[in-house]
């Protein structure tokens, strides 16, 4: 069945906390991390609000709410937001209008998102300003975002208070949904990690509403996404965001048909293949190709790109994740039945295509070569060049061993074995890995080479 939205919503608000607390999934440091030191810092510096107001930039009543608000304990600031909660959010918004410099510009985007954190509930206060004003509470939000040259901070901060609020709207103009989506992939193509960051932290919050989900998709989204697990960086901590980015676009039924259109799921079984994944990459992995399962070509796919060999893996292991353990079998489940409705000879080929070959049962299959071997002539003996490009291409030890095995049973079992194998161009890649630098490489290729010259099989030994 299909992972809706509907569960999405009791699964969003908490993985992250149930990841974050297990001490040995933990990250350090974060970019949340080098976002919250700079916040210490600018909220340790005392903003010149008398000189704002002698500059005709803020009026009485507004110094005298803000000096009532600044420096204060959380207590007495929680206070003044629940007795006159509508009259600050509406202050800070239009002090981000008045107010040009940077430094006052951070510090006032600092409280806000303090507030907003301090008290979750406050957002609605904020939404609600939209009744009277309808560029509120967005606009100033996304005037700085585009504006140029501003520290990474500024845009930190902005983008962290538009995601809380977008994620919390109830409705979100269009116009507004389409400039936040374009910041968003305009910084995913940015260079500085820091971008980065500051983009892939505000997806994490913006991809928790559904229609955010779908306008983000398009227009290369899902492929920017795809650079920066490729490409982009070697940081843990933006792997995972990207890959949590991931998990919450699944929930949108239209976006996970659009997977199988890129090679997102591909990459995201090579993060399970790779023993070096961080566990907390290899959770949200898991979660997001679970929420594939059974959509379009989704599962076809995950076959195609080898994601057995790590579940058969990890099934063997003591997860003390239980929703670890609910994925894999989920994942294993739903495969599983895929491969049975294959013929045999399709997943083998389903191998060859993917480039990556391993000691699976069929290999080492008498029976597997006596039933299958006129079924390699079809498509002008597509299936031996593949081998060939394999062994060409290929340097893997363990699917050159495998490919070099192939060769040699393809001319044990053939008829015209022999003389095919040397007609399509296997046998010079044979000879070729028979000086490999790996043993198994070098014994693998000298019996298939060894099977192309004789006739009594019987007497080669492994």
């Amino acid at each position: 069945m299909y992972r809706t939205d509907q569960m999405a919503s009791a699964e969003v608000g908490s993985l992250f906390k149930q990841l974050e607390g297990k001490e040995s999934f933990a990250l350090q440091p974060t970019h949340e991390d080098t976002v919250k030191n700079a916040a210490e810092k600018i909220l340790n510096q005392s903003i010149p609000w008398d000189g704002y107001k002698r500059a005709d930039l803020i009026k009485d009543n507004e110094l005298e709410l803000i000096k009532k608000y600044d420096k204060k304990p959380e207590d007495a600031r929680r206070q003044l937001i629940q007795t006159d909660g509508e009259t600050y959010s509406e202050l800070f918004l239009h002090l981000l209008v008045k107010i040009n410099k940077e430094e006052t510009l951070q510090y006032l985007l600092t409280l806000i998102d303090q507030l907003l954190v301090e008290n979750p509930s406050s957002a609605q206060i904020f939404l609600k300003l939209a009744a009277k004003n309808t560029n509120l509470p967005y606009e100033p939000l996304i005037r700085l975002l585009n504006r140029p040259n501003m520290d990474w901070y500024t845009y930190a901060k902005a983008s962290s208070v538009a995601g809380i609020l977008f994620s919390q709207s109830r409705d979100v103009s269009d116009d507004n949904l389409k400039n936040m989506c374009s910041w968003v992939r305009n910084n995913l193509r940015k260079t500085e990690e820091k971008d980065v960051c500051n983009a892939i932290s505000a997806l994490q919050k913006l991809a928790r509403k559904d229609e955010f989900r779908a306008a983000f998709a398009t227009d290369e989204g899902l492929n920017l996404l795809l650079t920066i697990l490729q490409t982009k960086t070697k940081s843990v901590q933006i792997i995972y965001t990207a890959t949590y980015c991931l998990w919450l676009l699944t929930y949108n039924k239209s976006v996970a048909e659009a997977f199988n259109k890129t090679k997102l799921i591909k990459e995201l079984v090579e993060l399970l293949k790779k023993p070096s994944t961080h566990p907390k990459i290899l959770r949200m992995g898991l979660s997001t190709l679970r929420n594939l399962i059974n959509v379009t070509t989704n599962n076809e796919q995950m076959i195609d790109a080898g994601v057995m060999k790590p579940i058969e893996l990890f099934k063997s292991r003591p997860w003390a994740d239980e929703d670890i353990i609910a994925d894999i079998q989920a994942l294993d489940e739903s495969l599983q039945k895929n491969i049975a409705v294959l013929s045999t000879f399709e997943v083998f080929r389903k191998e060859l295509q993917s480039g990556s070959l391993d000691w699976t049962p069929a290999h080492r299959s008498e029976k597997f070569w006596k039933e299958n071997i006129h079924k390699f002539e079809d498509e002008g003996f597509k299936a031996l060049n593949l081998l060939k490009g394999i062994l060409e291409q290929s340097n893997e030890p363990v699917t050159l061993s495998v490919a070099c095995f192939d060769a040699g049973e393809f001319a044990r079992f053939h008829p015209r074995g022999r003389i095919l194998v040397q007609q399509l161009g296997l046998k010079l890649p044979l000879m070729k890995h028979m000086e490999d630098k790996n043993s198994e490489v070098r014994k693998q290729a000298l019996l298939a080479v060894q099977k192309l010259m004789v006739t009594h099989w019987e007497f080669l030994t492994a």
